[in-house]
């Protein structure tokens, strides 16, 4: 689980939980959630709950080829379920849907490496279960999960954070201007007007920048440190990701070796670098195996 706390933290705040305003919710990680899947995760942060399913690589439809496309192709398709939110209606959640799938696709487009998946699809799909905030991020660390999962040839793993910006407003033991780090629901919907939100996706070997979406007036010295603050915490979500497959590759070499006779022992430390490859391998961007 991941509870991080940056080096420079404020004053303990007035958040529920007792939580600093620098303080995101626990977070737990699993992969291999579903079983017909290619690949798949769960993210929880905090009561958020998302399934992330990787289908394919599958032969590309018509569409794409009338395209004539060389590089394969990702469709993303997020899904909130009825029982989500009670906050929150069915129309605002189909609005939301489409913003997401937008930005989404774009960020994941740009760290898989889909040169070297030529008139070929994946689809993924991503259900959330439980709407509790931080949902964008939380989706886009659960697709990256799954797609390595799937054994998809990335530049690197993709982690999110997200950070708010108070208005003047009437909020409990916060002023005007305060940050805050990973929201819940509760907090999203009393933020007063005027307030802004910054969602940050992070490739943490590469320490380049995926995904940046904002919402709200966001003058330019809260921007930096907003900045700063979601790349340090995407930072030390990404390396609890890579622990997370570490685990992974570790379950399924164990399985083997339980099944392999013992004639085939020898083959473990090959299927061991196999799994580690296939999961963790990091390519530059000049596209070489590192």
């Amino acid at each position: 689980p991941v509870s991080y706390v940056p080096a420079r933290q404020e004053v303990r705040s007035g958040r529920l939980g007792g939580r600093r305003n620098e303080e995101t919710r626990s977070c737990n990680l699993r992969v291999g959630a579903v079983p017909n899947a290619a690949g798949s995760a769960i993210v929880e942060q905090g009561r958020t709950k998302i399934v992330a399913s990787v289908y394919g690589p599958r032969q590309a439809g018509d569409r794409a080829q009338q395209q004539a496309r060389a590089e394969g192709l990702l469709y993303v398709e997020i899904q909130f379920a009825p029982f989500c939110s009670r906050e929150r209606s069915r129309e605002g959640n189909e609005k939301r849907s489409v913003l997401y799938n937008s930005i989404l696709q774009s960020a994941l487009e740009s760290v898989v490496l889909l040169d070297r998946y030529p008139k070929t699809a994946f689809d993924i799909t991503l259900l959330v279960l439980e709407d509790d905030g931080a949902v964008l991020t939380a989706c886009l660390a659960a697709a990256s999960l799954a797609l390595a999962d799937a054994k998809v040839e990335m530049k690197d793993l993709v982690a999110g954070a997200s950070v708010h910006l108070m208005a003047q407003g009437e909020g409990p033991g916060q002023a005007s201007g305060t940050m805050l780090l990973d929201c819940d629901g509760d907090e999203e919907r009393s933020m007063p007007e005027g307030s802004a939100v910054l969602h940050l996706g992070l490739c943490p070997s590469r320490g380049v920048l995926c995904l940046m979406h904002s919402a709200g007036p966001l003058p330019a010295k809260p921007f930096e440190q907003m900045v700063l603050l979601a790349k340090d915490t995407a930072d030390a979500v990404g390396a609890e990701m890579r622990r997370c497959l570490e685990r992974r590759v570790e379950t399924r070499v164990a399985k083997r070796a339980r099944l392999a006779p013992r004639a085939d022992d020898v083959l473990g430390d090959d299927a061991y670098m196999e799994e580690s490859d296939a999961f963790l391998a990091v390519d530059d961007p000049m596209g070489r195996r590192s």
